[in-house]
């Protein structure tokens, strides 16, 4: 029930400031995807014609309405318009599917998200390339996608399209890029918009709006949340709990500048992998920060004394 969600976590970044005054916070907001299908069914991908491209299952459904009830408590308490919200996905179906299913959750928050807010989709933010290419040659056309997925805008330019294959060393390069190039692209809504800042935000890929978004959503893998929420932030792999299906990485600055904050990995309820407002978190899509040498704990990079997550595979 949207009575029972602890949303007090959500604001802690903001505390340690200093300051509760969110009207001049700008938020990033990075989720996993939900619960797997092929994860529970791992005899689909035997017959599937897009065996990269997995769905959601059941509970992977479930828990995307999860974020959708939970966000929309934090954005009516936090006085966020839909025309402040910018949503971004992996085009992968998993992390469309999870946009999709929160943007139609939204009840409280002011404006009508549900047929407002847009999803955009960014190749940049892509799944990690652990198969030579094998996963995203599954990958069908934006304009297909757009059939079943009304609300995704098609014409949405990317910031960049990954190069393939890549190592995970290079794809956490890349995630700094991502980082990079958002804070270019998508300002602080109290910043100023001068000259050099359209020039490189053209460079970048895209163009200054008219309007900064207070918030921005990105629905992407685990990787990628781990990775981004360690270059926005700018700390270390180890400072970043592993990623749950559709956990939640809350980042807020309050000016233009390269750094978001977040809470510490050992906070009680704090927004680094949270995972609370999640009826069934699941048992077969585990939380992943697995970016070291598969041979030793395997490759977990994460907290210490984190072991829940060491043998996961």
């Amino acid at each position: 029930p949207q009575s029972q969600f602890n949303i007090e976590g959500l604001t802690t970044n903001l505390d340690m400031e200093g300051s509760t005054d969110t009207s001049r916070s700008q938020t990033l907001f990075i989720v996993r995807h939900g619960d797997r299908w092929d994860y529970s069914h791992p005899e689909w991908s035997s017959t599937a014609a897009r065996p990269g491209d997995p769905p959601l299952s059941s509970l992977g459904h479930r828990q995307a309405r999860d974020v959708g009830r939970y966000l929309d408590e934090v954005f009516a308490r936090e006085n966020i318009h839909a025309r402040d919200i910018t949503l971004l996905s992996s085009p992968f179906l998993r992390c469309i599917q999870t946009s999709n299913e929160l943007l139609s959750e939204f009840h409280k928050t002011q404006g009508d998200v549900a047929e407002t807010v847009s999803i955009q989709p960014e190749y940049s933010v892509f799944e990690l390339d652990s198969k030579d290419r094998g996963w995203h040659a599954s990958l069908p056309t934006l304009a297909e996608r757009k059939c079943y997925f009304p609300r995704m805008e098609e014409a949405h330019e990317s910031m960049f399209v990954p190069t393939l294959p890549e190592n995970r060393g290079q794809f956490l390069d890349r995630c700094e890029d991502v980082i990079r190039r958002l804070n270019t692209k998508y300002q602080h809504p109290d910043g100023e918009c001068t000259t050099t800042t359209i020039t490189d935000a053209a460079a970048a890929g895209g163009s200054v709006a008219q309007q900064q978004p207070r918030v921005i959503v990105i629905v992407t893998h685990a990787a990628g949340c781990v990775a981004m929420a360690k270059s926005a932030s700018g700390k270390e792999l180890q400072d970043i709990n592993p990623a749950p299906p559709c956990g939640i990485y809350r980042l807020d600055r309050v000016s233009d500048s390269e750094a978001w904050d977040i809470d510490h990995y050992s906070k009680e309820g704090g927004m680094n992998g949270y995972k609370d407002h999640l009826g069934d978190v699941g048992v077969t899509t585990k939380g992943w920060n697995n970016f070291g040498d598969d041979k030793v704990n395997n490759g977990y990079t994460g907290p210490p004394g984190n072991t829940s997550f060491i043998l996961h595979k």
